[in-house]
């Protein structure tokens, strides 16, 4: 459940974001709240919504459950932005680029976002935000599979989650893929795409297909880097960060945003 609340110290707009009370004694539940704002502060990025408090909150019929304090976003979803049409390829390239340069500062930090598509972003007066990080997990890739990332000093430590053989930030980089060709031509590569499906395509390499972007005035160059996304084994995937450099590349100087700066050390 989200609420509109207004700061009484501060005269500005807040969501609070409280569990579901019927969700209250399930612990996985509480443990995801508590992660997805763990998560979602540690990241410290434009396009992510800032997070001002999380804890535990007692309902007036005694029951207690978590709640996170974030920044409150007004605008459209992406979703609702493609579900008329297809976008210029310069916007969708200055979307794509934002949310690689936001998986960028994730995946150096060791997050996989795991849901990244068009209903989970938010176009608004300031610009684009990533608003849900409830699938996120922190992990650390090893040789052998992925593993819960150690408290970091000084860092309250994120719960523990089953960490499946998907977890890796090239399934990350697919979705991107994925989510530029829906910006491109306004439909999805699969007949019916959520966040199940973009990640088993991901999982399952030989589910991948190979994107055709028959775009007019589409540069070549951007078809390439969303085939390069979309490629069928994730080692031949491109990192997050060398696609959002070449995205940026693509745009004209007077849209080029800054890049985050990832000044936090981990």
């Amino acid at each position: 459940m989200v609420y509109h609340a207004i700061d009484s110290l501060k005269p500005r707009p807040l969501a609070v974001k409280l569990l579901e009370p019927t969700l209250a004694g399930d612990a996985r539940a509480r443990d995801n709240v508590r992660r997805e704002a763990l998560i979602t502060q540690r990241l410290r990025h434009p396009s992510v919504p800032k997070v001002y408090d999380f804890g535990d909150a007692p309902l007036p019929d005694g029951t207690v459950v978590p709640y996170v304090v974030m920044e409150l976003l007004t605008g459209v979803s992406l979703a609702g932005r493609i579900a008329s049409g297809s976008m210029p390829w310069e916007e969708a390239v200055s979307v794509a680029a934002t949310v690689a340069d936001v998986l960028a500062v994730a995946h150096r930090r060791g997050v996989v976002h795991r849901d990244l598509g068009p209903e989970n972003l938010m176009m608004t007066s300031s610009g684009l935000k990533i608003i849900d990080f409830g699938l996120a997990i922190t992990v650390e890739e090893g040789p052998a599979s992925p593993r819960i990332l150690s408290p970091v000093a000084g860092r309250p430590e994120i719960p523990a989650h089953h960490v499946s053989s998907a977890a890796l930030p090239a399934d990350d980089v697919y979705a991107l893929g994925v989510l530029l060709y829906q910006m491109l031509t306004g439909r999805s590569p699969y007949p019916a795409a959520n966040g199940s499906a973009r990640l088993a395509a991901a999982r399952f390499r030989g589910v991948a297909p190979t994107p055709v972007l028959d775009v007019p005035g589409l540069p070549p160059r951007v078809a390439d880097i969303c085939r390069e996304c979309m490629a069928k084994r994730p080692a031949d995937r491109p990192a997050s960060g060398a696609v959002a450099l070449a995205l940026w590349a693509l745009l004209p100087a007077s849209q080029l945003p800054q890049p985050a700066r990832d000044l936090t050390p981990v």
